[in-house]
């Protein structure tokens, strides 16, 4: 990211409200477990999606998945069990094209396909989208918030996408040191982030902070309000 879009990207994070723009939630309120919000992009994945599943089933932790329309269209049995187990699902466009090569037009336009096939499949419309690279200019931005969007970014990457092995997820997750409102950035199609939160659970990581979904995190800002990106899963057509 360059210096000046890392400057933009401060400056819009200062001013905007984080149920529009979301790179880190706010702190917990008095008396409060602080909050991390697991996140996952470029799924799903016929085996890592469901074994990541798995593991946050058995440790009672909540996520969010940023998954790509195509692959969400083969594998409707993954998106409906997110939705199933209480996850949250949000828009990572239908192709995870190349930003740069994508016009605003199409941009918005893979949006709303992939945000139909997830209300055909869960009842219910993701109302949190991530860009794939986490790059926007302002005419995609806008029409995102239009739409009602919620654009969520993140502020801890530990690159698990540049990995090769469960020892390198299982170093950087004993080196991670967690702070309130974080947002974590990993990805389901590849099979390090499984290893990362199994060593975070086994530090004992969720038991000082508590796994929420990015509207969790938003609603703590937001109290009065509803989750606005939560998918509820309901019977409905494949």
């Amino acid at each position: 990211m360059s210096i000046l879009r890392q400057l933009t990207k401060r400056i819009l994070t200062a001013f905007v409200p984080s149920r529009l723009l979301l790179t880190r939630g706010p702190r917990h309120a008095p008396n409060k477990r602080p909050r991390l919000a697991l996140t996952f992009d470029d799924g799903p994945h016929p085996l890592h999606t469901a074994r990541l599943l798995d593991v946050l089933c058995a440790a009672r932790l909540k996520a969010t998945f940023f998954v790509v329309g195509k692959d969400a269209a083969k594998y409707p049995a993954l998106i409906r069990r997110i939705a199933e187990e209480g996850h949250e699902i949000g828009n990572h466009t239908w192709s995870h094209g190349d930003p740069v090569m994508t016009s605003p037009r199409d941009f918005l336009g893979e949006v709303h396909q992939t945000d139909e096939l997830v209300r055909n499949l869960t009842g219910g419309i993701p109302r949190s989208m991530r860009p794939p690279k986490g790059e926007l200019n302002w005419t995609k931005l806008t029409g995102l918030w239009r739409q009602g969007k919620t654009v969520a970014l993140w502020n801890i990457d530990p690159r698990d996408y540049r990995m090769s092995d469960t020892g390198e997820a299982a170093v950087w997750a004993s080196r991670y040191q967690p702070g309130d409102g974080d947002v974590l950035l990993f990805h389901d199609n590849h099979p390090w982030a499984i290893a990362a939160i199994e060593r975070m659970n086994n530090r004992g990581v969720f038991n000082e902070y508590q796994s929420v979904t990015i509207s969790e995190l938003i609603q703590q800002e937001m109290p009065e309000m509803r989750p606005v990106t939560s998918v509820q899963a309901t019977a409905s057509t494949p």
